[in-house]
């Protein structure tokens, strides 16, 4: 009777590792890096929220476009700076991003890139 408890709980154990395995691959990516650099460099960032301090990448704050046999992320990290806080998207196309925008605390989206 109680095997299945077992069973179901090394499910979703497995199912944990899995996700967070997947959430550490992609900040391992080429395409997390650019946009890294992007947002410690861009002047609309440091203007808005001032030095970045901290990039996170929330537990399922990315996703993954399968499409012609190539894997294009898009991702929402949330960012932190001596002067505030603010959330940036972005989506790649073929390794380059195609869209950027910040999203400031007050709610007003800012484009980083110009979109394809």
């Amino acid at each position: 009777m109680l095997s299945w408890i077992r069973n179901w709980l090394y499910a979703l154990a497995l199912l944990g590792g899995f996700i967070v395995a997947a959430w550490w691959f992609v900040q391992q990516t080429s395409s997390y890096t650019r946009l890294d650099t992007l947002i410690h460099k861009h002047p609309v960032v440091i203007g808005e929220i001032g030095k970045v301090a901290s990039i996170k990448l929330p537990l399922f704050g990315y996703g993954l476009d399968v499409n012609d046999g190539r894997i294009d992320p898009d991702f929402n990290v949330h960012v932190t700076g001596s002067k505030g806080e603010a959330t940036v998207r972005a989506a790649f196309v073929d390794g380059a991003i195609a869209d950027a925008h910040l999203i400031t605390a007050e709610g007003h989206t800012i484009p980083l890139v110009v979109p394809r």
